[in-house]
């Protein structure tokens, strides 16, 4: 499908946005495919960050260690297929055939790089026809050690009538201090079908973070998108793309909060493909420091019957931190319905002195607005959204410093 000509030349390709990272710095670790076995305390460490617990984990990946777990055989209960990548690339035909179909290798010199030398080491799910999976399905992703790159290649399949709820978290262990981690997701949700994905990262001040994901929505499916970050970190850099045909809907929502002299440029596309395809990108910035944050959100309408709308909401907790707003719609057909606001504001004195007159601290005041201002309605399962308000609690306290 791709030649290797062109993989290769891309090497050289930096991504459209974010800064530019020298790849030969890091260290990469041989691809290692583990058995079912118990997760190592290190990694507990790292997933707690994120509020995961670890025996709930379906899927964990140290480094370039996956590890499958014993989470695995309750799922199979429900049919629910969960495999490293690798293995699943070697066992699961449906996996040879989505692999790559979604992310272009050549897009840039961080997926060149994962498909040349990642090893398909990540996850690969499947959930069969007409299932609703009453659990969620938990992975975590963790770096563990300096100076190494991480790769991460996910492959999801919700089939026709499916439903599912997936929690990735993304975190580091104490004492580390560099690095990057690569993640390539390919998401592809079938007719009638359902996907949540709720994403949670914890990284470290030193770390480079490049998720490329891309999502693929059939006729009367639906796409949730919930997508968390709040630790210092030298740069994130994402821009998920997702793809809605004829009667489907989509809600993505990105929450910031961005601090020290991190780089976070964040954001999301949608394509409107087919009539009847409808999508809400919302997302909130909290920033301090000496921060930079990129909120970047695009509705691109194919056909008429189609509607979108964009929300980017900032707050500015430091003199010295920046937020840039980008939204961005465009129509190709008449009768597409598409909108976006944005705004970016400072804490308002007045609503501290009320608080505090209230008797709260002042750092308990800002803390109590930054959670309110940060409150999303997002359509999320009841299980998913405690475990949200649990994080964006530890958010709010963490931006107010």
């Amino acid at each position: 499908m791709y030649s290797s000509e062109q993989v290769l030349r891309a090497l050289e390709k930096p991504a459209l946005y974010g800064p530019d990272i020298d790849l030969s710095k890091y260290r990469i670790e041989e691809p290692d495919v583990g058995e079912a076995r118990e997760v190592d305390q290190v990694v507990v460490n790292a997933a707690s960050r994120v509020g995961l617990d670890s025996s709930s984990l379906a899927y964990v990946q140290k480094n370039e260690q996956a590890l499958a777990t014993m989470m695995t055989k309750l799922l199979e209960k429900y049919g629910v297929v969960v495999l490293p990548t690798r293995e699943a690339l070697s066992r699961e035909s449906i996996a040879r055939e989505l692999a790559w179909r979604l992310v272009d290798p050549a897009k840039d010199k961080y997926t060149a790089f994962t498909y040349l030398y990642g090893g398909e080491v990540g996850y690969f799910i499947y959930v069969p026809p007409g299932v609703k999976v009453p659990i969620p399905i938990y992975t975590c992703l963790s770096i563990v050690s300096n100076n190494v790159v991480q790769t991460s290649h996910n492959i999801v399949y919700v089939d026709e009538g499916a439903e599912a709820h997936l929690v990735t978290g993304c975190a580091i262990s104490h004492g580390v201090k560099d690095g990057i981690h690569i993640g390539i997701s390919e998401f592809y949700v079938a007719r009638n079908a359902k996907l949540t994905f709720t994403m949670l990262h914890a990284w470290a001040r030193g770390l480079h973070v490049r998720p490329r994901t891309a999502v693929k929505v059939g006729e009367g499916g639906e796409y949730v998108n919930y997508y968390v970050t709040y630790s210092p970190v030298a740069s994130i850099q994402t821009y998920p793309v997702v793809y809605l045909g004829r009667n489907t809907r989509a809600y993505l929502a990105s929450i910031i909060a961005s601090s020290e002299e991190g780089v976070y440029d964040v954001g999301s596309r949608a394509v409107l493909e087919k009539p009847g395809a409808a999508v809400e990108n919302v997302s909130r910035v909290v920033a301090r420091d000496v921060s930079e944050t990129y909120a970047r959100a695009e509705i691109e309408a194919l056909e008429s019957d189609t509607k979108g709308h964009i929300e980017c909401l900032g707050l500015l907790l430091s003199t010295n931190a920046v937020i840039s707003s980008i939204p961005v719609i465009t129509s190709r057909k008449r009768g597409a319905l598409l909108s976006h606001e944005a705004a970016i504001g400072l804490v308002a004195e007045e609503e501290i002195d009320y608080l505090m007159s209230r008797g709260f601290t002042e750092e308990e005041a800002k803390s109590v607005l930054v959670r309110g201002f940060m409150n999303i309605d997002a359509p999320l399962p009841p299980s998913i959204k405690k475990q949200v308000d649990y994080i964006l609690d530890m958010v709010a306290k963490y931006a107010v410093g």
